[in-house]
């Protein structure tokens, strides 16, 4: 058939770097250390850093459910009157300069300053609209940028919802200022008062202290003198007779060698104690009582049960080490507090557990219906998670590609420190995910995991969900069982789908209402063909053969054997523009499904004839250099490396494993290894940087949204894994033809 491209000639692309910078200059057809370089780059980018322990007082704003702070004054302020002023302070970090977007919607007059300089001020409409949600573009710089909103007390109300636009990819996470409360999550907020206190030029000093400042702040960060007369536990949990509390904290011996080390105090209840995971005292601790126990250098993790007397928390302790105090310190560098201990409870009984998996700030503590978590010695506050990396412990989709990508290089190359990144990284995630869960309940929305957390699309669970699977062969992560159940759970019984059983997303109100993504089928059957091997479920496995049926009657183009972006039932159409990465996600799942279904399955034959079509439909759109293009069907629009990266993984497979018409064969091991070597000479440098991935994107019916605005990037995460997968199965389809011929 004669093909018509629908946008003729070839543009002579700028370069994404100098061809003596490619890694093929300098490892030329290597792929195993081309492999490792590029595994070992990204894990120098992101390294493997657990999450960040904060305090947070409940006193402060929580989030809405959408994300972004709810700053109602009038019921932090309720004795504020008419007319007067209040300030609330805050602290973004960022880890570069550029841009972001705010979200803003107001109970009344508001302005918002970013770094002591005027960023907005709320129009009339805003003020008098609390539904009305403003956009505010505003540049960060690197490092820590101070927020301060003013806001005004009128007869509509007092104070607005603030955070960022787009919470399900940026969620914000705003640190307390001044000295005093250093490393404290959550917003502050001022006494009211009769008059602007500061101009635009004097606003407060994040570094300073929040004494000198001229006004009150709240939260709290102290007790009222009352509750400071009362012992910790029970100014924490109240007069809670015969209840139990766990006080963790961490001592160090500095000394050469061992000393020994005294315990005194009294406790009206029983008392147990543990030091690194050993009991040293059991019982009712006496003023007559010493109990010795030998301690050696260093840091030790020290674990206190009391259990309170009919008359509450009656109790005192003290450690000596020859006849001076030893000092504690909070465990785990837990941030935002000056108090060295941690507090558990009121719990009902002592928990029946060692004290080393009570020591822990990855998981809740339950007993019965109710829930506990760790405190600190504050008014109302606790301890939460906070993730300051990049990358490393996030859960989104583009990541899951990236971390399968590395598994199999970490498996292929025996190099157990990528493996074990990898399995790190997925574990971080799951083992804190009840908590996450529990997280929003009590604040809102949760300060971790928050797209795993939220499921309400397949972005949020299918890809990553997949990696989870793909790597519990080498974590076995008791977690993991749990959190696929939940996945599974979302895409059978609440992921949106049409009657045909596709998945679609109805996404009210937003650019992607009623719409179908190619994107999609890799969003949801590579974990739906996992979960099948996990389970055995045939059930699985069907839903994936169906969703690829399904989809091809919304999105293929017969005229050119490959797919549509998007099919938008608002206009009943399909875009008709063949992006490189749509197509590449639908071409890499398919390859995932046939790898896995049995020979004898009903829709074998027709999802075969499908993949050889669309390798017919890939292969004749391959560019000149051997890369394929971001619009597969317009030579002018850039080379694409995720989608190369894609069709050169599902050809590779084609070959091996046999699913590719005999008269395609020779072409496409020819279009393996051009796309190859292409991305070796033009797509990775010799550092293992990863360029020209399209950064992420929404949908359009005209193709130059894709070849102009979405621009490529360079270490994109929809890139990196694919990739190293490409680069093991183009090594792979090499060693596989090489003993073929042998065998000749």
């Amino acid at each position: 058939m004669n093909r018509r491209i629908l946008h003729k000639g070839a543009a002579v692309m700028k370069p994404y770097f100098d061809e003596q910078e490619s890694i093929y200059t300098k490892l030329y057809d290597r792929t195993d250390e081309i492999l490792e370089t590029v595994a070992n780059a990204y894990i120098g980018r992101n390294p493997a850093l657990p999450f960040e322990f904060r305090s947070f007082s409940r006193e402060g704003f929580l989030k809405n459910n959408n994300g972004r702070y709810n700053m109602n004054l009038e019921e932090k302020l309720p004795e504020a009157k008419l007319g007067q002023y209040a300030y609330v302070f805050g602290l973004l970090w960022s880890n570069h300069d550029g841009w972001t977007d705010f979200g803003l919607n107001c109970y009344g007059p508001a302005a918002v300053y970013l770094n002591r300089e005027f960023l907005y001020r709320a129009d009339i409409n805003e003020e008098v609209n609390p539904n009305m949600k403003k956009g505010i573009h505003a540049k960060l710089q690197k490092g820590w940028n101070s927020v301060c909103i003013k806001f005004v007390k009128t007869a509509s109300g007092f104070g607005g919802v603030f955070g960022t636009l787009h919470t399900k990819w940026n969620p914000m996470e705003f640190m307390s200022p001044f000295q005093e409360r250093k490393g404290q999550a959550g917003w502050i907020y001022s006494d009211a008062m009769d008059a602007d206190s500061f101009s635009e030029t004097e606003l407060p000093d994040y570094t300073g202290l929040e004494t000198l400042s001229g006004m009150g702040w709240y939260p709290a960060l102290s007790w009222d003198a009352e509750k400071m007369k009362l012992n910790p536990c029970a100014r924490i949990f109240g007069n809670t007779p015969r209840k139990v509390a766990y006080l963790w904290s961490e001592l160090r011996h500095s000394g050469v060698g061992s000393t020994m080390c005294r315990l005194k105090g009294s406790s009206t209840g029983s008392l147990r104690m543990w030091l690194d995971g050993h009991m040293v005292f059991a019982g009712a601790l006496k003023p007559s009582d010493i109990a010795e126990f030998k301690l050696d250098p260093g840091k030790h993790e020290v674990l206190v049960e009391l259990c309170a007397s009919e008359n509450g928390w009656e109790y005192g302790f003290d450690f000596t080490v020859d006849g001076e105090s030893v000092a504690f310190s909070i465990p785990r560098g837990v941030k935002g507090s000056c108090e060295p201990w941690l507090y558990l409870g009121p719990l009902d009984k002592p928990l029946e557990e060692s004290a080393d998996s009570i020591c822990s700030l990855y998981r809740l503590f339950e007993q019965g219906d109710s829930q506990f978590f760790w405190r600190v010695d504050r008014p109302d506050t606790w301890v939460r998670p906070y993730l300051d990396n990049v990358l490393f412990a996030k859960w989104n989709y583009p990541l899951g590609v990236t971390l399968y990508g590395l598994l199999q290089t970490g498996r292929l190359l025996q190099k157990r420190g990528i493996l074990d990144y990898a399995v790190n990284h997925i574990t971080e995630c799951t083992r804190i995910y009840q908590y996450a869960k529990w997280d929003a309940e009590q604040y809102g929305y949760p300060s971790v995991n928050n797209q795993l957390v939220e499921m309400d699309m397949l972005d949020d669970c299918g890809s990553f969900g997949s990696a989870v699977l793909e790597a519990y062969s080498d974590s076995q992560d008791p977690h993991t069982p749990y959190v696929v159940e939940q996945i599974a759970n979302h895409m059978e019984y609440k992921q949106e789908r049409l009657e045909d059983g596709a998945f679609y997303r109805i996404c009210m109100n937003s650019f992607q209402e009623n719409t179908l993504w190619a994107d999609d089928l890799y969003m949801s059957t590579p974990f739906l063909v996992r979960y099948y091997k996990l389970t055995g479920d045939a059930k699985y496995l069907d839903d994936a053969a169906r969703q690829f049926i399904q989809f091809k009657k919304y999105l293929f183009i017969p005229e050119f054997k490959i797919m549509s972006h998007v099919f938008d039932f608002k206009h009943n159409k399909a875009t008709n523009v063949p992006w490189g990465r749509g197509n590449g996600w639908v071409f890499f799942s398919l390859s995932e499904l046939l790898e896995v279904m049995p020979e004898t399955h009903a829709e074998r034959k027709h999802l075969l004839a499908f993949y050889n079509e669309l390798a017919e439909g890939y292969m004749a759109l391959q560019g000149e250099s051997g890369l394929w293009h971001q619009v597969l069907t317009h030579p002018d629009s850039y080379e694409e490396t995720s989608c190369t990266s894609m069709f050169v993984y599902g050809l590779s497979r084609g070959v091996r494993l046999g699913w590719i018409r005999e008269d395609m064969k020779s072409k496409a091991v020819t279009a393996v290894n051009r796309g190859w070597e292409a991305l070796t000479k033009y797509g990775i440098d010799r550092f293992g940087n990863v360029h020209g991935v399209c950064r992420g994107s929404r949908y359009s019916f005209t193709p130059d949204y894709y070849k102009i605005e979405l621009n490529a990037v360079t270490n994109d995460t929809h890139g990196i894994g694919i990739v190293l997968l490409a680069g093991i199965e183009t090594g792979k389809l090499s060693e596989w033809l090489k003993q073929k011929s042998e065998l000749r």
